[in-house]
């Protein structure tokens, strides 16, 4: 470039430019608000588990009564049964299902190893608006690529094989098989007791 065609240029740039610079005062367009103190403790998971207990003393009382002793005894292994069945399908089917979602509409990162704690890895990951996160897992994972929610930065998950995925899937199928067999349970000794 010719020192003409420099000046040329420079010239114009500041042709382009107002004479005065206007100070300009942003701060009334910048609000602050405090972060909201923690919502308070709510009744719900109370009101859960006596939403269940009243109903389940309640058909023990039945089966006591109306049927025999027996039947009272043998409804609380098949509660335990279907409650044991219920937790296992939800909470591995609930990870089955983040292993499918979170990488296809996740947001996937390049964890760090932080450190060992209680027979866990724990990683350290951070979101896109750069809060810390952190992730245990079992095993030392290879790749360190976790996918995490981005409605929910916590939920994460790393990417899993086909092994992994199909002994979750696995799992989900034998919890969802004890807590079917649980309440036909409950439902065989319900219509003995009601034959008398």
């Amino acid at each position: 470039m010719s020192e003409a065609a420099a000046t040329a240029f420079a010239d114009a740039v500041e042709a382009a430019l107002p004479d005065e610079v206007v100070d300009v005062d942003g701060s009334a367009l910048v609000t602050h608000r405090p972060p909201a103190a923690p919502a308070p403790r709510d009744h719900r998971t109370k009101l859960l588990a006596a939403g269940i207990a009243v109903p389940v003393v309640a058909l023990d009382v039945f089966l006591g009564v109306a049927g025999r002793l027996e039947y009272a005894l043998t409804f609380w292994i098949a509660f335990v049964v279907t409650a044991v069945g219920g937790l296992l399908a939800g909470d591995m089917g609930q990870d089955l299902y983040r292993m499918w979602r979170l990488p296809r509409y996740g947001i996937t990162v390049t964890a760090e190893s932080w450190h060992k704690a209680y027979g866990s890895w724990v990683y350290r990951y951070r979101d896109t608006t750069g809060v810390l996160h952190t992730y245990k897992t079992r095993s030392v994972l290879a790749s360190k690529e976790l996918s995490y929610d981005p409605r929910d930065p916590k939920v994460a998950i790393h990417h899993e094989g086909a092994p992994a995925r199909c002994g979750t899937a696995f799992i989900t199928l034998l919890g969802c098989g004890m807590a079917g067999g649980g309440l036909f349970g409950i439902g065989w000794l319900v219509l003995e007791a009601l034959k008398g």
